[in-house]
């Protein structure tokens, strides 16, 4: 079962560096945020397992389905990486 797991966390973490990326550039290309907003949408990049999923069913970027369910791509490879540590996993 480890290697499948390892699997799912290696392709959750690659992912969640995509996921990250495209929240942020999103954020900045977005004209109808104000400065104040737009800065704060991107410090909540270092919370971004609650603020990405936030922005993309909150925020109002209209993101595909594909891009709103990728949004959780950075809390799943938290929490498989905190099995990792914790033991749960082996």
């Amino acid at each position: 079962m480890l290697p499948f797991i390892w699997t799912v966390f290696v392709v959750a973490a690659v992912g969640a560096f995509i996921v990250i990326g495209a929240y942020w550039l999103d954020v900045q290309d977005r004209p109808d945020l104000t400065f104040r907003s737009r800065v704060a949408w991107s410090a909540g990049a270092l919370l971004f397992p609650l603020t990405i999923p936030a922005y993309a069913f909150l925020g109002g970027p209209s993101w595909p389905p594909a891009l709103r369910i990728a949004a959780f791509l950075p809390a799943v490879a938290l929490a498989l990486f905190a099995g990792f540590v914790l033991g749960v996993f082996r």
